[in-house]
Formats: C-alpha cells, sequence, structure tokens
C-alpha cells in the first residue's frame, strides 16, 4: 500500500520557499541575539577590568610604592630597637619605639572578587584573566602581613613601661617584637616589589606624578634613608632563587 503525502495548496516549491524563509529568519534573530550578548559581554568585561585597573593604579599600587620608599628607614629604625634593647638608655629606646610607625594601608581586591563572583572572568579569555589573577592573588597575605605588623607595632609599645628602667624581661619581650617586625616588613617589601612589577606588564603601573609626590612626601617624614626603587630591578619573588627561601610572596 502506498502513502501520498497531500500536495501544498500553493504547490511544493511554494511550501519549500517558505520552510526557506522561515530557518533564515530564525538564523538571523539567532545571529543578532548572539551579537548583543557578545557587546554586552565586552561592555561588562570593559566596566569589570577599568574597575580593576582603578583598584590598582590609585590604591593597591600607591600602597606598594610608598611601602618600598620607606621600607629601608622602618628597617633600620626596627634594627635599631631590635639590637638597642638592653643597651642603650631606657628613655632613648622608648623615644625609638614610640616613634616607629610602619603605615597602614589597606590591599583592596573588591573589583577582583565581583569579577569571581560573576561569570564575567569566563569572558575575558585564559590570557587575560591569569594576568589580573596574578597581581591579586598576593592582596590577601599582604593585607595579612600589615594588619600583623600594626597589632605587634601596638604590643611594642605596650612591652615599655611609660617610666622607670627596662628591665632584662621587658628588653627580651621586645627584641622578639622587633624581629617579628623586621621579617613583615620585609615581607611587604617582596610583596609590593613583585605587585609593581606585574602592574607594569598589566599596564596598571602607578603614575608618575603619583610616584613623584610619594617620594617628596616619604622624605619629608623619613629623611635621606627613602630610596626610590630601582625600575629595573627583578623583584625576589620572580628570582629562581625564591624557590629555595622562606616567605616569598607569590
Amino acid at each position: 500500500m502506498r502513502f501520498h503525502l497531500p500536495e501544498p495548496p500553493d504547490g511544493w516549491r511554494t511550501f519549500v520557499n517558505d520552510i526557506v524563509i522561515v530557518v533564515i529568519g530564525v538564523l538571523i534573530a539567532l545571529g543578532a541575539q548572539q551579537l548583543v550578548e557578545s557587546y554586552e559581554w565586552r561592555a561588562k568585561v570593559s566596566r569589570a577590568e577599568a574597575a580593576m585597573r582603578l583598584e590598582l593604579i590609585d590604591d593597591n599600587g600607591p600602597a606598594g610604592y610608598g611601602r618600598l620608599l620607606v621600607a629601608p628607614c622602618l628597617d633600620q629604625r626596627i634594627t635599631a630597637i631590635h639590637d638597642g634593647a638592653g643597651h642603650v638608655p631606657s628613655d632613648q629606646l622608648r623615644e625609638w619605639i614610640a616613634g616607629y610607625t610602619p603605615p597602614f594601608r589597606s590591599w583592596d581586591s573588591e573589583a577582583w572578587k565581583a569579577v569571581v563572583a560573576s561569570d564575567v572572568g569566563s569572558h575575558m579569555g585564559t590570557e587575560r584573566l591569569v594576568q589580573w589573577s596574578a597581581m591579586y592573588r598576593i592582596t590577601p597575605s599582604m593585607t595579612e602581613a600589615v594588619e600583623r605588623e600594626a597589632q605587634l607595632a601596638a604590643d611594642l609599645r605596650e612591652a615599655v613601661p611609660p617610666t622607670g628602667e627596662i628591665g632584662p624581661a621587658e628588653a627580651a619581650m621586645i627584641r622578639r617584637t622587633a624581629g617579628q617586625l623586621r621579617l613583615l616588613n620585609r615581607r611587604l617589601v617582596r610583596g609590593s616589589a613583585l605587585l609593581l612589577a606585574r602592574s607594569e606588564k598589566n599596564g596598571t603601573a602607578v603614575r608618575l606624578p603619583i610616584q613623584q609626590a610619594l617620594l617628596n612626601q616619604a622624605r619629608a617624614v623619613y629623611g635621606d634613608c627613602v630610596q626610590a626603587p630601582d625600575p629595573d630591578a627583578v623583584p625576589e619573588g620572580q628570582q629562581l632563587r625564591s624557590n629555595l627561601t622562606a616567605g616569598t610572596v607569590r
């Protein structure tokens, strides 16, 4: 038994033409939708990168550059406190400790957190996403270090009696706390240098006018011990020997 398809009212040719028109219309609509979605994602990625660029250039970058400027001064001062405990007059040591106030700056990553919490990162491309990630991987340990440093600086001041002679037990406490502060200062130096090097490659380097302003202000506060970082120096965290030493920030 043969089965015969009913012929369309306007004939098969017209029917096929109508199907082709419908298919083409659907494809055009889908293509237009994809173009719109692609444009929207490009706009979202652009806004996300602009936010991260602003966060790095105007906040984290100057914080890192400022730490590198004053780090030699902080190292000199905390070393003098460490070595002077139990050896220099108590009033002199008390004065040094009161004057040891390392800068406290937050290391923000709100823009990066917004990228991670959304699908924006998946539309950046792997290479670009890794470039941004490389800089923001540093910030949690830097935040932890600067908070710990502030607490230890407070502990150092609390270890000194307001009057009278500093005894052996107090001197030992001062040396121990000063040693921890010296290590934290050097850890923050390593992290700052690494962040600035990665920012330079990613187009988020600290602007030259900001660098100069920070340098002038640092010298006004700390004096000649302030040193401008060498822009051509390879950060310790990027050197091969960093795999053999402790405390490297990655």
